[in-house]
């Protein structure tokens, strides 16, 4: 135990070298570190930023009724998207989408369908109204009025497949409106941000989120900065070590084993 705690005693101290070598390797480590982030972030591309953070459009810009096939399904770049509907309300479609909650009590969404200048409707939700409150009567004559796009809600949201009375729906979709109209409706809905008096504003269910992609190049960039930091570390450990053994210590030449005084050894004083 004295002789390694002798050994101990013989390795040098940190020298200014070591310093110097532990400031530069740090400063790599950062720079590395540094721009790997940087190439990371980068290789996150945001393709389109959040559509409720976008400026209002004309709805018909989003949605068209009258597109055919696919070109009619909102895009996840669209739903969410702030809108501005601008026709009349049609008087036929006056309707009551009940068992709706909002903000823990249970009421109906109050639907309406805005005509547009093309002659194609749009369903509105005009806003929300407590169970057994009758609904505020629909806007005559031009209206134009913001809200959320929203996609068309599928028949296994309903609440109940019960049939319900006139004037009143289960679900708010194209599919059930168009057969209480005669001209194309849109495959979506508009939430409206600012309903009449007597109504309160329904929260759209989907925001909408911005779309992202991935940039590989630049991804692999960030990879390489962050291995050649760690490779930094690795030569600083290195030459720390070299640095802190004693002379010799590494030449296994220069490490002999010489026998201690009768123990082992043979005794050549008698020899001839």
């Amino acid at each position: 135990m004295n002789e390694d705690r002798l050994d101990e005693d013989r390795r040098p101290a940190p020298t200014g070298r070591v310093v110097v070598l532990t400031v530069v390797a740090l400063v790599i480590v950062l720079v590395c570190g540094g721009l790997g982030v940087w190439q990371w972030q980068r290789g996150n591309v945001v393709v389109s930023e959040p559509p409720a953070l976008k400026p209002v459009v004309p709805v018909s810009s989003v949605v068209d009724a009258g597109a055919p096939g696919a070109a009619a399904v909102l895009s996840a770049d669209e739903v969410g998207h702030r809108v501005e509907v601008s026709g009349t309300f049609d008087p036929a479609v006056d309707l009551l989408a009940p068992g709706r909650p909002l903000d823990g009590a249970v009421g109906s969404w109050v639907v309406g369908v805005v005509v547009l200048p093309d002659g194609s409707g749009v369903p509105v939700v005009r806003g929300w109204v407590p169970q057994g409150q009758p609904a505020p009567a629909l806007p005559v004559g031009p209206v134009d009025l913001t809200g959320v796009v929203q996609p068309p809600e599928a028949s296994d949201v309903a609440p109940s497949a019960d049939a319900l009375p006139a004037g009143q729906t289960w679900v708010v979709s194209a599919a059930d409106l168009v057969n209480r109209v005669d001209y194309p409706v849109a495959n979506a809905y508009v939430t409206q941000t600012s309903p009449a008096e007597g109504l309160r504003a329904v929260p759209p269910a989907d925001p909408g989120q911005s779309s992202r992609r991935l940039d590989w190049r630049n991804l692999a960039y960030a990879g390489q900065w962050w291995v050649f930091g760690l490779f930094a570390v690795v030569m600083w450990f290195r030459a720390v070590r070299d640095e802190r053994t004693g002379p010799g210590e590494d030449d296994p030449r220069a490490r002999v084993d010489e026998p201690a005084d009768g123990a082992g050894g043979r005794d050549m004083s008698g020899a001839r």
